[in-house]
């Protein structure tokens, strides 16, 4: 018989999101979320693979309340297309690591987009946001590596299900009907890692955006699914990990794992973080990389798996952000590894691709999600760089002060004093004035 505890588990809290006693400091990482979201986002218009996606979304014509960041308005869950691929197109949005999940994208486009649709209240999207995070960490945690080993794509698989929870929120779903939500969701689960470096990636955030509220909307009609998908050994954990590495683990909602995210410093692949910061202190301690004989990267056997293959040389700016080699020698050369190292036109330049050569990559104690070490050996002798918690993880995590650097980089040259206006915003949602700002400045970029 089906073990059905999780799924009544994820129901209730769904279904019980109105009348939650949510902390202040957990709205606030959830304002957090918003404001990298809204940076990622904005900071990726010129980018193709939102541009293509927004236009497509554009030509169907659907109507609708929700905004498209690049102009426009469509139904909610084409606007949630079109802007979660937006937000992952730079691959420099938040990470909840034991999903393996990169939740913002998907689940703040699923939430302001559907939000608008029904005309809810700042509060009560926020709300929705937070609940959508707490399933995918609950859903995902532990899953993640896991997941990831075996070709998929977190954010396709978790951040379907927290995108249908925030839309279930926002459509005031009972327990019953906000599982067969989830259920819906995860029937739709998909994302191949094989596709990373590639427009796909970041469709893959707006598709599970698109698809979390057509799931809600779905359940709201009365439509059903699967029973018992979310149970340990059930219907997802049983078809992402056929060889039964791992489980869904019984699902407990004490606490708040959002406390937990972590946010990216850099516009590259979370698992390079890092041995970017190794790279970094190496230079602050006066390493020149002309002097560079060889050097070594100790990392985690993810991180070789997804990154390490790639030999320095990278043909596009999105194969550039999983090129462990490429972005290691951006930072060895006094790189931020922002947005900016990933433009078109590309080009390789030379002295980067011939240091990136001199790179190797192997598996050790040191390396894990969020640890790195680097050796450079040079005439004078060998350094080593130590990095055990990479900048924007839990324990070395980004404050407010952090975030306003990072969304300046990414907004402040196209939107001039809009940018302070969009950051308060950001910061002040729930109080009623932030989605009208929001909303304001958005018609101004287009």
């Amino acid at each position: 018989m089906v073990d059905m505890t999780n799924d009544a588990a994820l129901g209730a809290y769904v279904a019980g999101a109105a009348t939650r006693e949510i902390p202040a400091k957990v709205l606030d990482m959830a304002r957090l979320c918003l404001t990298d979201w809204l940076g990622v986002a904005l900071g990726a218009v010129d980018e193709p693979a939102g541009k293509i996606v927004a236009d497509l979304v554009c030509g169907w014509k659907t109507g609708g309340r929700a905004r498209l960041m690049l102009g426009g308005t469509a139904a909610a869950p084409m606007a949630a297309l079109a802007n979660g691929t937006l937000a992952h197109c730079l691959d420099f949005d938040d990470t909840y690591v034991p999903s393996i999940t990169h939740t913002s994208a998907p689940v703040w486009a699923a939430t302001l987009a559907l939000g608008e649709e029904v005309d809810a209240s700042e509060d009560m999207m926020l709300r929705a946001f937070v609940t959508g995070f707490e399933v995918v960490a609950r859903v995902g945690h532990g899953l993640g590596q896991l997941v990831t080993a075996r070709g998929w794509h977190g954010t396709g698989v978790f951040g379907r299900i927290g995108s249908g929870a925030a839309a279930a929120v926002l459509l005031g779903l009972d327990a019953d009907r906000a599982l067969m939500a989830l259920s819906l969701a995860a029937t739709q689960t998909s994302g191949l890692t094989a596709s990373f470096g590639t427009m796909a990636k970041p469709f893959h955030a707006g598709k599970a955006a698109m698809d979390g509220i057509l799931a809600a909307q779905l359940a709201a009609g009365g439509f059903t699914g699967g029973a018992g998908l979310f149970a340990p050994d059930g219907g997802l954990d049983n078809a992402v990990i056929q060889d039964k590495a791992g489980q869904i683990a019984p699902i407990d909602f004490s606490g708040w794992r959002i406390m937990d995210n972590s946010f990216k410093p850099y516009a590259a692949c979370h698992l390079i973080h890092p041995a970017i910061d190794a790279a970094h202190a190496l230079r602050q301690a006066g390493f020149r990389p002309e002097d560079a004989m060889a050097v070594q990267a100790e990392i985690g056997p993810l991180a070789l798996q997804v990154t390490g293959q790639a030999d320095g040389s990278p043909g596009t700016p999105l194969a550039g952000k999983f090129d462990f080699r490429y972005c290691v020698a951006l930072a060895l050369y006094g790189r931020d590894v922002s947005a900016a190292d990933f433009r078109e036109p590309w080009h390789l330049e030379p002295e980067i691709a011939e240091l990136a050569k001199k790179i190797s990559t192997a598996t050790g104690p040191r390396g894990t999600f969020a640890g790195a070490a680097l050796t450079v050996e040079t005439d004078a002798g060998s350094r080593t760089s130590h990095i055990t918690t990479a900048k924007g993880h839990p324990g070395n995590s980004m404050d407010w002060d952090d975030m306003r650097r990072k969304f300046d980089g990414l907004v402040r040259e196209r939107l001039g004093g809009d940018a302070d206006i969009l950051f308060s915003a950001a910061r002040g949602m729930g109080g009623g004035a932030a989605l009208p700002a929001i909303q304001s400045v958005f018609s101004r970029l287009t």
